[in-house]
């Protein structure tokens, strides 16, 4: 969470200001090429890794660099603060994009990612863009009624 109230006009005005830097940024990002898996950089489809596992661990990687990037450049603690919290979000995805793709193996794992995927979506786990807070008011689809 951010650390200031978030009906603070401050906190209002950084997170504008953070979404600007955010759209700028992911704007000018080009696909990834490549990805570090466990310290060696690695290109896309090398190896005979699959495109499709391989993809999401570069892209994530390359957003949390760019952001990191710009997080470097700002003065203002609170930008910065919303800033990191996206950084933190796409260094996650990237670690969850490796185990997706280490269940990936072709040695019987997939079903195991499959199921544990099922059940994230049946739960909710994962946020969707029907589960919104602007303006204050929260729109949600019940996860069952999917």
């Amino acid at each position: 969470m951010i650390k200031k109230q978030s009906d603070d006009a401050d906190v209002k005005d950084a997170a504008t200001k953070a979404l600007g830097i955010i759209t700028e940024t992911l704007g000018k990002l080009p696909k990834a090429k490549s990805y570090d898996y466990g310290g060696h950089q690695l290109k896309i489809g090398e190896y005979d890794v699959c495109r499709r596992c391989s993809t999401p661990i570069a892209e994530a990687q390359a957003v949390e660099t760019a952001l990191r990037d710009a997080a470097e450049k700002q003065k203002d603690e609170t930008v910065k603060e919303h800033l990191e919290l996206a950084i933190k979000l796409f260094h996650l995805e990237a670690e969850a994009a490796v185990i997706r793709a280490e269940f990936h193996n072709g040695h019987g794992t997939e079903a195991i990612l499959d199921k544990l995927q099922a059940y994230e979506y049946e739960r909710g786990i994962g946020d969707s863009y029907e589960h919104s807070h602007h303006q204050g008011v929260e729109k949600e689809t019940p996860w069952n009624a999917i």
